[in-house]
């Protein structure tokens, strides 16, 4: 993807292929659709290695073909349909008060992806709020409410969300001030009391301390800088089609550089929320049971070298969590993951396209966190 974008930003082709007329019309909807449907095609073939044919060599049987097809259908028609519908406002704002109507028009469809984000994920992945045995789930969520609150941590909303992909972690959703505990079905399963009562806290730490704040923030200037500076390349411009195809090439190179450096921070905010949970009371045997519980329903890989983890994973693993002793305030939680959601808001082409996500669309809104 990064090399396809590369390659077309410097040969100008978009510019050649998608209209330049500046003054807008009808054309401006099927030229994005068509881009729309181009994205889907490129990504098919890697789409279905990660959704289907990986998972099921891995754990064979667990995914049937109709079922993945069906969600990934839904899936990408509802995110292309945001991207279009993003790409229209876009153009409308740049050619009414330029870059800066464009930048505003990022910016505001960006707050309303983290105020909606969770009715986004149950869009896209088709996510029901448990249906099962409510008392079971709501008597174990009350209990590590209890268990949180002797911890000194205020309740906050929780809900429970029924999933498919063992992959799905919930997380936080909401803009600050606002915010919403998910916990996804499975873990309420496969985890203790005591363990569920360490997840909840954790996430309770991140609000509690800014430190999701912060990690929203740094998602908003993050994509709010690249979209400046991918529009002011050459040729990329926000006025006609062909120009926001050229910015938006050149936010897919601003992205990748995100996911080089972002995860760091991301992986310091869970080193220090560990350490803060422990110090509150959770029993640091607890805490590492809940993350080596919730890794094998992740990427099952408790152990990474330094260069892959530093590069690739703003999760640490548990090995590593395990002999961390760094114990300062979390600076932004959930920082890395959480700019590639908000870069829908500038039709990022990588939002699903990496290791984590790639053709599991109940992980494109609500990516994996700790």
């Amino acid at each position: 993807m990064v090399l396809l974008s590369l390659g077309l930003l410097v040969s100008r082709q978009p510019l050649a292929w998608l209209p330049n007329d500046q003054s807008g019309s009808v054309a401006d909807f099927w030229a994005l659709a068509i881009v729309g449907c181009c994205l889907i095609g490129l990504m098919l073939p890697l789409d279905l290695l990660g959704g289907f044919l990986l998972p099921n060599r891995s754990r064979p049987s667990t995914i049937k073909f109709a079922a993945f097809l069906g969600a990934w259908s839904r899936g990408v028609a509802v995110q292309t349909t945001l991207f279009v519908l993003t790409g229209l406002l876009i153009l409308v704002m740049g050619r009414w008060l330029g870059l800066l109507g464009a930048t505003l028009a990022v910016l505001g469809v960006a707050v309303i992806l983290v105020a909606c984000q969770l009715r986004i994920a149950r869009l896209v992945g088709a996510l029901p709020l448990t249906a099962g045995d409510r008392d079971e789930s709501d008597m174990a969520v009350r209990e590590a409410l209890r268990q949180t609150s002797q911890w000194g941590y205020k309740p906050q909303p929780i809900i429970v969300v029924e999933h498919d992909d063992a992959g799905f972690t919930g997380g936080v959703v909401g803009l600050p001030g606002m915010e919403t505990i998910v916990v996804p079905a499975t873990t309420i399963l496969k985890l203790t009391p005591e363990q569920l009562a360490v997840t909840i806290a954790r996430r309770l730490e991140a609000v509690r301390g800014g430190s999701r704040t912060r990690g929203i923030l740094v998602a908003f200037a993050w994509v709010i800088t690249g979209f400046m500076i991918s529009a002011l390349l050459p040729g990329a411009g926000v006025t006609s089609v062909g120009e926001l195809a050229m910015t938006c090439l050149g936010f897919t190179l601003w992205t990748f550089f995100g996911l080089l450096t972002l995860p760091t921070l991301s992986r310091q905010a869970s080193y220090a929320i560990d350490r803060k949970v422990i110090d509150q009371g959770a029993s640091a045997e607890t805490v590492y049971g809940a993350v080596t519980t919730l890794d094998r329903l992740q990427d099952d890989e408790p152990k990474r070298s330094a260069l892959i983890e530093t590069i690739f994973h703003p999760v640490p693993s548990v090995d590593n969590r395990r002999g961390e002793t760094a114990s300062s305030s979390p600076i932004a939680w959930h920082a890395a993951r959480m700019t590639l959601f908000v870069s829908w808001a500038c039709m990022g082409m990588l939002v699903r396209a990496v290791h984590c996500n790639v053709g599991r669309p109940e992980l494109w809104v609500m990516l994996p966190t700790d």
